[in-house]
């Protein structure tokens, strides 16, 4: 679909027209694939994606000892999780996190987007945990995890093939989720929320992701929540040994409106 008229039926906030390339940490871009949070899949509801190289399990572990893990059964969210949307005030606590569990820094361009940007804020969401399920809605929370995406205006893939066009396509830039947290379905349910809500607002036809052709637990995750890989980007991450990227798509409609 032409920019011009995806601008026209949106009359959002202007999409970009592609994702970005290389490793340049760019506001628009995102390190996939790699992970401490995204990258183990321990089970179907795990969360391996991080756009970022992997990180040994005991940065994570060693970071986060003092936090309460879940107690509900591993594919079950836990009570004590809460979806949000970002505020000027989790921004400090976002960073730390992304720092934590992706070795390549965002510049503060990639944070003040969300804060500043309408369409970016909507495409961006947190999960926080609350040691106390009651104080859901009345407290802030401990955040756990996060999901940052963009908008373009069409799938670079489509864009070679005329007739493949559909609509524009939500980019994961980042997926994160601090390691206790993982195997309850948690990162499962951020993407989630966000694809309904962007096939709602922006009548996205499709998710895309770059992961690192290393990271094999994530491409997993991806595979296992309908994902095929369409391309391989090589030298997509130069600070990375091997530097190829494997791009990750998934087609999407009325029934990812479903409840997960």
């Amino acid at each position: 679909m032409p920019q011009s008229s995806l601008m026209t039926w949106l009359n959002k906030p202007r999409a970009v027209n592609e994702p970005p390339k290389s490793d340049k940490v760019s506001p628009e871009q995102h390190e996939p694939g790699s992970n401490d949070e995204h990258t183990s899949t321990e089970s179907d509801d795990d969360c391996p994606l991080e756009n970022g190289p992997m990180i040994p399990s005991n940065v994570t572990e060693t970071a986060t000892k003092q936090v309460l893990p879940p107690t509900a059964p591993k594919g079950h969210l836990p009570p004590n999780v809460d979806f949000r949307s970002c505020t000027k005030q989790d921004i400090f606590h976002l960073k730390r996190l992304t720092s934590l569990l992706l070795p390549i820094p965002y510049p503060d361009s990639f944070y003040r987007e969300i804060i500043e940007d309408l369409l970016s804020n909507n495409i961006t969401m947190l999960a926080v945990w609350h040691d106390d399920p009651a104080a859901k809605g009345q407290e802030k929370g401990r955040l756990i995890g996060a999901i940052r995406c963009r908008l373009f205006a069409h799938s670079p893939v489509a864009e070679a093939h005329e007739h493949f066009r559909k609509g524009p396509m939500l980019y994961l830039s980042t997926l994160v989720l601090l390691s206790p947290y993982r195997s309850h379905g948690i990162a499962t349910q951020l993407l989630h929320i966000l694809t309904k809500r962007a096939i709602e607002d922006y009548g996205i036809s499709r998710v895309g992701a770059h992961v690192w052709v290393a990271n094999t637990e994530g491409l997993e995750w991806y595979r296992k929540r309908g994902f095929r890989e369409v391309r391989r980007e090589s030298g997509y991450y130069r600070r990375l040994d091997p530097q190829d990227a494997v791009v990750m798509q998934k087609d999407v409609g009325p029934s990812d409106l479903l409840p997960s």
